[in-house]
């Protein structure tokens, strides 16, 4: 069994995503695994999230190019849980016409890769702010079944512990290099520049839960015209471009409960 100390410390010694990357593929390759991807999806409204993977290039292409981020069943199921899962798990719809569903493409399309199974580690966390964060980690598995089953039975909870080591270390040294602020912030109770005032997060909320700008104003007792104000407010203090993508990020930054 691989020493998991040694492990951990190979991780913590990183000084880069590049190290990272790096580090993290001998340790998978270890417990049998060929590649790993990993994907921070903390801001869905993000055209290029961070994603650190040793994929070969074609793959990536073609996920792309297909879209395949929008219909990975696995992506999906990851959304909803904080435990490791293996793909053959996921129950795929079946194909009723021509027109296959894209769940089933995308993962016709990676086994014609070569990739017989794969596990996905998800990981949902608030930092001290109560802002939201999802990161999701998928290892594939080009070798034998059996191979697959023994070492999930053998090591599953050790490759847990050091995908949680590795996301972290990743998110910790991406925000450093693009200067942004760190995950977990010590100054527990300080507001971030963006907070919402409590009239600002109501109107979202019931933005979120279907309310036209009228029926929040009936709601909250105001005019139609101080809806649109807070709207607009907080549209601003999230650097949202419309009322769907600002009510969106606030509850992905725990800012509100839809």
């Amino acid at each position: 069994m691989p020493a998991l100390q040694e492990q951990l410390t190979s991780i913590e010694s990183c000084r880069s995503v590049a190290e990272v990357r790096d580090a993290f593929q001998k340790i998978i390759q270890s417990y049998g695994f060929s590649t790993f991807g990993f994907l921070d999806a903390s801001a869905p409204w993000e055209n290029d999230p961070l994603l650190v993977t040793t994929h070969k290039q074609k793959w990536i292409d073609t996920y792309r190019g297909e879209n395949f981020l929008n219909s990975d069943p696995c992506l999906s199921a990851a959304m909803r849980t904080n435990l490791p899962f293996n793909w053959g798990s996921i129950k795929l719809p079946m194909a009723l016409g021509k027109r296959k569903p894209g769940a089933l493409r995308t993962m016709e399309a990676v086994r014609d890769f070569g990739v017989l199974e794969g596990l996905t580690i998800p990981v949902h966390y608030c930092d001290a702010l109560g802002r939201r964060y999802s990161s999701v980690c998928a290892l594939f598995w080009e070798d034998k079944l059996t191979g697959f089953f023994s070492s999930l039975t053998l090591n599953k909870a050790q490759v847990h512990l050091v995908v949680l080591y590795m996301m972290q270390k990743l998110v910790d040294l991406y925000a450093a290099d693009k200067n942004l602020k760190p995950r977990y912030d010590r100054l527990a109770g300080v507001e971030s520049p963006s907070a919402l005032t409590d009239r600002e997060k109501e109107v979202l909320k019931w933005a979120g839960l279907g309310k036209t700008a009228d029926e929040t104003a009936d709601i909250l007792s105001c005019s139609r015209k101080t809806v649109e104000a807070h709207i607009q407010s907080a549209i601003s203090k999230l650097g949202a471009t419309n009322k769907t993508q600002a009510t969106v990020q606030a509850i992905y930054q725990g800012l509100i409960n839809c």
